[in-house]
């Protein structure tokens, strides 16, 4: 028999947060990533006043698989695993009944101004994807095979053990990937994986080379509404 042909599917806009928190970081960086429970709250509302739907890694697994139309759906996605965001935007969440995708480095779960596995697993029980970040932050991209599949298999092994449930999605720390990534991805049962630029792409239509819209702090609410005017996006996925 011949090889399955991918199927060209539509995808959702996928937006990245990192920390909502009510004061910001001193340095530049970590100022730009750190919106105000306002500004998100404000940001959700903007996507019920549209009739948008938030959606979580599982879905939207089911959604592609069954050609189910994505047109007015999101993916809210967090990096880093920060405190902040079980504080401040998890309520958030709930009170609007979304939900999110939070990647977390696992080897950072428990450590000063992270999430703990207890707020990890609450948010998981709740509703809310966990993805795979990696056991540390680092630039997958620099690493070796066996210290990229370290990063990798620990991670999902990991998250499996504490959450009892499949992991699926993959976000790069620094956005950066190469061919090996995407193997030992699917050698460990992942099924999307997160860049931060388009310029890390070498095949745009790729499920393990999806680009998400960045969020930063003040951004004006013309400026979040234009993220959902531009061009659709589409996925290659195998029947």
């Amino acid at each position: 028999m011949g090889a399955l042909l991918a199927v060209l599917l539509a995808f959702p806009t996928a937006l990245m947060y990192h920390r909502v928190d009510v004061s910001a970081p001193s340095d530049y960086i970590s100022q730009a990533l750190t919106i105000s429970p306002a500004q998100f709250a404000a940001e959700l509302q903007y996507l019920h006043d549209k009739g948008l739907r938030t959606i979580g890694i599982a879905e939207l697994q089911r959604d592609l698989r069954e050609q189910r139309s994505v047109a007015h759906d999101v993916l809210l996605t967090f990096d880093d695993g920060y405190a902040d965001q079980f504080q401040y935007a998890f309520p958030i969440l709930q009170r609007y009944g979304d939900v999110a995708t939070f990647f977390v480095n696992v080897g950072t779960i428990g450590t000063p101004r992270h999430m703990t596995w207890d707020e990890v697993e609450t948010m998981a029980r709740a509703g809310m994807s966990i993805g795979c970040h990696g056991v540390t932050h680092v630039d997958l991209s620099e690493l070796a095979a066996s210290a990229q599949s370290y990063q990798i298999d620990r991670c999902v092994q990991l998250l499996s053990a504490h959450l009892h449930s499949e992991v699926l999605a993959y976000a790069y720390p620094s956005g950066a990937f190469d061919a090996e990534t995407i193997a030992l991805e699917q050698q460990a049962g992942l099924v999307f994986g997160f860049t931060t630029d388009p310029r890390f792409q070498t095949d745009a239509q790729s499920p393990y080379e999806l680009t998400r819209r960045r969020i930063k702090s003040g951004m004006s609410a013309g400026d979040f509404a234009a993220i959902f005017g531009t061009r659709a996006t589409y996925v290659k996925l195998s029947p």
